[in-house]
């Protein structure tokens, strides 16, 4: 863009941006700046530039006429400690936020004129300025930038200070307190709050990210309510990356994100994260992280029984997570029945036992309901007596029953309620199938605790 059009434009938009005055600050002898509020308003909400967006590359000057198009917001990320990077995000409202967006700025410290709670004015067109909203093909987050290649880039180091304006106005952001039961794309960008939540047990003792590269780390932080698992993503480059992780229970606030179809959660620093209350660790709880790809199951403690047919399940990793599978496929067998039975769990040292697990399918057939759950107080937790003994079926919510169209997703259980055993008890996976008849779909089981809300 030529310099004398943004001169010109800055000229029309009298005291639109900062006035300098060199006042002498006592630490850092640098000018300070002293805002005047902006001659300027914005035409659009956010939510309304968020639906010009159908599917395609939306071009600001283009939609417009070459009109005016300027949102406005608060600032609710920061980059001070290294985990965003190049990236402002704003909401609509300091409290109870309706929208959020991304802005790719091709700057860093950008904390130091747009601290959290600072109001900006963001404008998408006018005259000669413009920008582009669009979608991110991997996260699937709508984000906004310069236009470029029929593409949204980062808007240039030199020049996103004509696009983006500082109002007088700083507001203290309220994080809107949502749960994992109500995680969806309304709230992508946003800044949340999340109770009740812990690092994962498998990830005890580890810092917030990798200590001997600069690789992102996913560390799983896990609900104490639901028992659900959200991501929370640690930059490799972030000041606090060599910090331990704390071990309690307690609030996290974070922007709100997504990747794939993965939600996840952005911390500004280690502030957003309060875990000072005592941990609510499962009664139970296998993660199959020791898995061995395609061997045998032979998970610690846990039998595996074939009832009828010769197959056994199997132990599988995919992307480094590990689970159990069965199938009958390829068993040329014409009954397979094949048992997982969890180690005997105590029900009695604790009251209000949930049971929840996951489970995922491929290759399925239609009327074929591969698998059961089942608990049993009277099992002796020897082999030889797993048919002589009482096994109740448990009311679960399978990937099968779930979407029986959509392959290799997890899907949870559902909070099954085991209260009302007592004893020791046992949790079996039962797998029903037949290769001859083509009842061999395939299934996965991964993530089973039992735990107290």
């Amino acid at each position: 863009m030529k310099t004398s059009k943004i001169l010109s434009l800055a000229l029309g938009l009298v005291a639109m941006f900062c006035i300098t005055a060199c006042v002498q600050d006592d630490d850092y002898s640098v000018p300070t700046v002293i805002l005047q509020e902006p001659n300027i308003t914005e035409t659009n909400t956010i939510a309304q530039v968020k639906a010009m967006y159908t599917g395609s590359l939306v071009n600001f000057s283009e939609v417009s006429n070459g009109g005016k198009v300027i949102i406005s917001g608060y600032v609710v990320s920061s980059d001070e400690a290294g985990n965003f990077y190049k990236t402002l995000i704003i909401q609509d409202a300091p409290e109870n936020p309706s929208a959020a967006i991304q802005i790719d700025i091709d700057a860093t410290s950008l904390f130091a004129q747009y601290k959290p709670g600072q109001k900006v004015y963001v404008i998408l067109s006018d005259s000669d300025l413009g920008l582009n909203l669009g979608m991110d093909d991997v996260n699937g987050v709508l984000h906004i930038g310069a236009i470029e290649s029929n593409a949204v880039e980062r808007i240039s180091g030199a020049d996103y200070e004509q696009y983006l304006v500082r109002s007088t106005v700083v507001e203290t952001i309220v994080p809107k307190v949502i749960t994992p039961a109500e995680f969806d794309d309304s709230y992508i960008n946003m800044l949340v709050q999340i109770d009740d939540m812990q690092l994962r047990s498998a990830e005890l003792g580890q810092a917030y990210g990798n200590l001997d590269d600069t690789y992102t780390v996913n560390r799983y932080i896990k609900n104490c309510v639901d028992d659900s698992e959200t991501i929370l993503r640690n930059s490799g480059f972030a000041d606090f990356k060599s910090q331990m992780f704390p071990q309690g229970r307690g609030s996290l606030v974070a922007v709100f994100s997504k990747y794939n179809s993965d939600y996840q959660l952005f911390i500004r620093d280690t502030a957003d994260v309060m875990f000072d209350s005592e941990r609510c660790d499962p009664v139970f709880e296998e993660l199959f992280n020791d898995s061995t790809d395609n061997t045998t199951l032979n998970t610690n403690g846990w039998i595996n029984f074939a009832e009828a047919g010769s197959e056994l399940w199997s132990e599988q990793v995919y992307s480094g997570n590990g689970y159990a599978e069965f199938t009958a496929y390829g068993t040329t067998e014409s009954s397979n029945i094949g048992w997982l039975i969890s180690p005997g769990i105590d029900l009695d040292a604790q009251d209000g036992e949930i049971l929840s697990f996951q489970t995922e399918h491929a290759y399925p057939d239609a009327g074929h309901d591969a698998i059961e759950v089942l608990i049993s107080t009277d099992f002796s937790g020897n082999e030889a007596d797993i048919t002589s003994a009482t096994w109740t079926s448990l009311e679960f919510t399978s990937s099968l029953e779930a979407d029986f169209d959509t392959w290799f997703n997890f899907t949870n259980s559902g909070n099954i309620d085991i209260s009302s055993y007592t004893g020791t008890a046992y949790i079996a996976f039962r797998y029903t199938g037949s290769d001859t008849a083509d009842l061999n779909t395939t299934i996965h089981v991964d993530n089973v605790r039992v735990f107290v809300p």
